[in-house]
């Protein structure tokens, strides 16, 4: 019993090394990768002339706030654009305009879901008031879209417009996702396949970067093919790892139950007959305490939400792991599958 203890404690020991050496060698990827496009960002919201001083204090906040965030982005291009032998001189240009439309609807976003800390740190919304959150969201989406249509004069037309359906395309099931997740705020009979369908939905952003970068390292189609299936894995682990992360934090989940949508282990919870009348009595009172937050982990736990969880969340790392076996240049799309895999051994 104690041997068993040990191997188990110098197991967890292991694993949460290996997570803090994979997150330090992502954030000098996200660095390396991103830092062009991070700078472009900055004096294209910079150089705006704006009077009114709220709006200013605002958008540098937002630039503080989202410095880590302005990285992702470019990186999953570059990541794509690389993977297939691409050039990647091009990927701040087009990066920029993405990431100020991306930060505009992440603004938009907060205000739907009530959200005014994020990583224990005030979001814009959080920060200044529900009407400037929104102006300011707005100037970042028409900022990003006369930055994208910039464009046509540093990539070909054929480029542009292959790209700009693509976001279409994204945008739009993206934003169709998130509106069938808004529906689901206060409702707790939610199939978990349901659930599962909106969060693939929600991938599609991502799935629509790597696809952007296999267009600009000119790769065939089943290149392409195979690197936007792999985004979308990617894309939903991302969102499923943050259902697992609220679950531990009583505010968030808190929030979540209130505001938001449940996540996925709990959907999965409430599939148990034995505890569903006792989850539901709680999740519909006026007011969640800590207690109710902590009773709610303890019994998501104890009837294989979570177990539920890892077992979707392995089935598409070993999805996205097939889909690059063919790559040559893949070593940082393992990093990113490997970083989930080290997350998943700790549910």
């Amino acid at each position: 019993m104690i041997a068993e203890k040990s191997r188990q404690i110098k197991k967890e020991s292991f694993i949460q090394s290996r997570q803090m050496e994979l997150h330090s060698k992502l954030q000098e990827l996200f660095k390396k990768e991103g830092k062009a496009t991070l700078e472009k960002v900055k004096k294209v919201i910079l150089e705006e002339k704006i009077e009114c001083k709220e709006i200013q204090r605002a958008l540098k906040y937002f630039l503080s706030y989202r410095e880590k965030g302005f990285l992702v982005r470019p990186t999953l291009i570059s990541l794509g654009s690389k993977a297939v032998g691409g050039d990647i001189e091009e990927i701040a240009e087009i990066a920029t305009p993405l990431v100020l439309m991306s930060g505009g609807m992440d603004i938009h976003d907060d205000i739907i879901d009530n959200q005014k800390k994020q990583n224990s740190r005030f979001t814009v919304f959080g920060k200044f008031d529900k009407d400037v959150a929104l102006l300011v969201g707005d100037a970042l989406l028409f900022k990003g879209l006369i930055s994208w249509y910039k464009l046509l004069d540093k990539i070909s037309m054929q480029k542009f417009i292959q790209i700009t359906l693509l976001l279409e395309k994204a945008f739009f099931e993206l934003g169709d996702g998130q509106a069938q997740e808004v529906s689901l705020k206060g409702k707790i009979n939610v199939s978990p396949e349901h659930y599962l369908q909106i969060v693939r939905k929600k991938a599609a952003d991502i799935e629509a970067l790597f696809h952007i970068g296999a267009l600009i390292g000119n790769a065939s189609q089943s290149e392409i093919k195979a690197l936007s299936n792999y985004g979308r894995c990617i894309g939903m682990l991302w969102i499923l790892g943050d259902d697992v992360v609220d679950m531990f934090n009583p505010n968030e989940l808190k929030r979540r139950i209130k505001h938001g949508c449940l996540p996925l282990p709990l959907f999965y919870a409430m599939e148990n007959p034995k505890i569903k009348s006792r989850l539901r009595r709680i999740l519909l009172k006026t007011r969640i305490t800590k207690k109710d937050a902590k009773t709610i982990l303890e019994m998501t736990i104890k009837f294989a939400g979570f177990k539920k969880t890892k077992s979707v969340m392995q089935n598409l790392v070993l999805e996205a792991l097939e889909t690059i076996k063919h790559f040559k240049n893949a070593e940082d799309l393992k990093l990113l599958v490997e970083d989930y895999q080290n997350f998943i051994e700790q549910i």
